[in-house]
């Protein structure tokens, strides 16, 4: 078997051109090896096609029928709409992002075969922006005789039918590969952790039978996952323990301050600091004080005022002569604290900058050459802080926000950034709070504090859960809370389907929250705005010019408006307990005020959704909901579907797959009596050239 067929350039796979090679390498994909372990992140069933008649509201179904008629809509917002029928019934194709050239194709007359969730309104059975061919009677293609595995492709142009081909010509090659499954494989059926070799598990998990049950499947409870599972888990383990042991060898530069001056800082803020968050502070301080770099993680639930911690941080670094760096997931975050930070450290003489990727490029360079010469101490920004000409005099001080959102190169990637050889201390926040099962694995290398006390005054948010029939009733409430000076937050999502679908949903949201209310000043804030469009529909609500905000996920974080008393969520069932909780937290932000969360779901749902929208209902208490989202195991949120510890994760996710840790610890423990090299081999295999991330000597 050829070790060299593992890292056989995949443009050598037939269908893989200069341009595909440019798409798959955006995305990851450079050699026979990194397409095998592109791993599915859901899949269809196209084996059958279900009549019009049978078809389900919220469930995914392939159906065909013949064009009856087609048109684009006018006036208001531009749309197309088809209707097909089998005999059964009639379903209505729905699509708001369109070319010229599609619609068209919509020749009556013609079948339609398609792909989608199925949605209902009144009568009418619907379906928005399914995958679809349309062809001749005559000429109609056979059905798929496997499970159609749907990747993730981020911003590439690569669709994924394309993607499918690609892998099916690595799958070809398999045999004549050498995985290192001997040696592997033998640990995973001598520790009795599984009888399934890697090979025939990547096999069965690009084209799962049509035999297979593709919940379980969908559910990641399938044989070949939970092998591939574990042995990234293991693999990320032995990432997070190389990196642990080299960053104890270096040294960080030790921070001291007088109590004084700290007390100073504090007695300024406008706010008093709770009990928890002094001990924290108090943490910190000590950590920072020792030539060992701090490696702390900070988790405090939504509002507790972890924010406020990393100012004292920082302000500690600052007065030790060492710029910090403050990392947020959103650009809405980044522009929050900075926003925040202006006003704490207004007398101070402490230069702080916002950096974010929309910025001009003149102000950007601007602020890379100020960094470089040591004028900024304090920087906040977002993923644009890891670009290649940002380096800083003399950094000090890291503080990740949200760590959840990052992977494992970014837990140790701005070490770089500093030209002094010095280790910054490490500072990791999380308001989705990690449960000890996780606290004990995935994240032993990191000292933990938590904030477990509210401000004072803030009251628990009371959260209510109603189907879609009742949402004319909730449009009296908000009438009623804004009549009292106060603010509310529309939040739209389609989660399961698409951006440009979460986008629609909200543009529709508005155009009927205004349709059944005079009395609101309605505004809009998703993705596909301008940053100034943007800024503006933000600014004027918190400004209170903004009644209502219709919006998507982009507020999840860093929203901030004190007014803000009602926050209302569509499509609740479809999003994971950690994430409703993040959400929920938007509202109810200042003393006194009385706040309220309105979930609402859409038609039959499951019971893995119910428990969650009743735990939401039961308490306000996060680190209890992430116990709860750890026993239900379903979507995942309370660390996210792609990041750890270390790496982005390609196929485990740390909430659904805890149950699985201790496996994982078995394989890591069987790997120290063979030879080293077979870490070595798992580092490549699902790090690859990303593990010299995880810290150079």
């Amino acid at each position: 078997m050829k070790t060299e067929n593992l890292h056989k350039p995949i443009d050598k796979i037939k269908g893989v051109g200069p341009k595909v090679k440019e798409d798959l390498k955006k995305i990851g994909i450079n050699s026979i090896q990194d397409a095998l372990f592109l791993l599915p992140k859901k899949y269809e069933n196209r084996t059958k096609i279900t009549e019009i008649k049978d078809l389900i509201s919220g469930d995914a179904f392939q159906f065909e029928g013949e064009i009856l008629e087609s048109k684009t809509i006018y006036p208001g917002r531009r749309s197309f709409l088809a209707k097909i029928s089998d005999g059964t019934g009639i379903l209505q194709i729905r699509l708001f992002y369109f070319s010229y050239a599609q619609a068209q194709a919509f020749k009556v007359g013609l079948t339609l075969r398609g792909y989608g969730v199925i949605r209902t309104n009144g009568s009418v059975t619907q379906v928005f922006h399914p995958s679809y061919k349309i062809f001749e009677s005559s000429k109609r293609p056979i059905l798929d005789n496997t499970l159609t595995p749907i990747y993730s492709l981020g911003s590439s142009k690569l669709t994924q039918f394309r993607t499918r081909n690609i892998i099916k010509g690595c799958l070809q090659e398999i045999k004549e590969i050498n995985l290192n499954e001997k040696e592997i494989d033998s640990i995973f059926k001598e520790k009795k952790i599984s009888s399934l070799s890697i090979k025939d598990a990547l096999l069965k998990i690009h084209a799962p039978s049509v035999s297979d049950d593709i919940i379980k499947i969908n559910n990641y409870k399938d044989e070949a996952q939970e092998r591939l599972i574990i042995e990234e888990l293991a693999t990320n383990l032995i990432g997070v323990k190389i990196a642990s042991e080299k960053i104890n060898k270096l040294k960080a530069k030790q921070m001291e301050i007088l109590k004084k001056d700290l007390s100073s800082f504090v007695e300024k803020l406008p706010f008093k600091l709770t009990g928890a968050q002094l001990r924290t502070i108090n943490d910190i301080s000590n950590d920072l004080s020792k030539v060992k770099p701090m490696r702390r993680l900070v988790q405090g639930d939504v509002g507790s005022g972890k924010t406020v911690v990393a100012a004292v941080s920082m302000y500690i670094s600052t007065k030790n002569n060492s710029q910090s760096v403050l990392l947020c997931p959103t650009e809405v975050l980044a522009e929050q604290h900075y926003k925040n930070f202006t006003e704490w450290f207004e007398n101070t003489n402490i230069k702080i900058e916002l950096l974010t990727g929309k910025m001009s490029a003149v102000i950007r360079k601007d602020i890379y050459q100020r960094l470089e010469e040591g004028k900024i101490d304090i920087l906040i920004g977002t993923h644009a802080v890891f670009q290649d000409k940002v380096k800083m005099k003399n950094l000090g001080l890291v503080i990740v926000d949200e760590q959840q959102r990052f992977g494992v190169k970014q837990r140790f990637d701005l070490v770089k950034k500093s030209s002094n050889k010095i280790m910054p201390h490490q500072l990791f926040m999380t308001a989705t709070p990690i449960p000890r099962t996780l606290a004990m694995t995935i994240f032993a290398d990191l000292d933990v504090s938590k904030i477990d006390e509210m401000p004072p005054g803030r009251k628990p948010v009371e959260t209510l859960v109603f189907s879609d029939k009742k949402k004319n009733e909730i449009v009296k409430r908000l009438e009623n809370v804004c009549s009292k000076g106060n603010q509310v937050f529309w939040l739209c999502t389609m989660i399961e389907e698409s951006e440009n679908l979460d986008v629609q949903a909200a543009e529709e949201a508005k155009i009927w929250i205004k349709e059944n209310t005079s009395k609101l000043n309605i505004g809009l804030v998703h993705s596909k705005l301008s940053k100034d469009e943007r800024d503006k529909a933000i600014e004027k609500f918190r400004s209170g010019k903004i009644d209502v905000l219709v919006c998507t996920t982009v507020i999840e974080v860093g929203m901030d408006v004190p007014n803000a008393s009602l926050i209302v969520i569509e499509n609740a069932e479809r999003l994971g307990l950690s994430q409703l909780h993040q959400l929920r937290g938007r509202v109810g932000r200042k003393a006194d005020l009385d706040a309220f969360c309105v979930l609402i779901y859409q038609g039959e749902i499951g019971e893995i959704a119910k428990a969650r929208l009743e735990a939401m209902k039961s308490t306000n208490d996060g680190f209890e909901i992430s116990e709860i989202d750890m026993k239900l195991r379903g979507s995942g949120e309370i660390l996210g579907t792609k990041q750890s510890g270390g790496v982005e994760l390609k196929i485990s996710d740390l909430s659904r797959d805890a149950h699985l840790i201790q496996k994982a610890e078995k394989l890591v423990d069987g790997l120290k009596n063979v030879d080293q090299k077979m870490s070595k081999v798992l580092l490549d295999r699902w790090i690859g050239d990303k593990q010299n991330l995880i810290i150079a000597q």
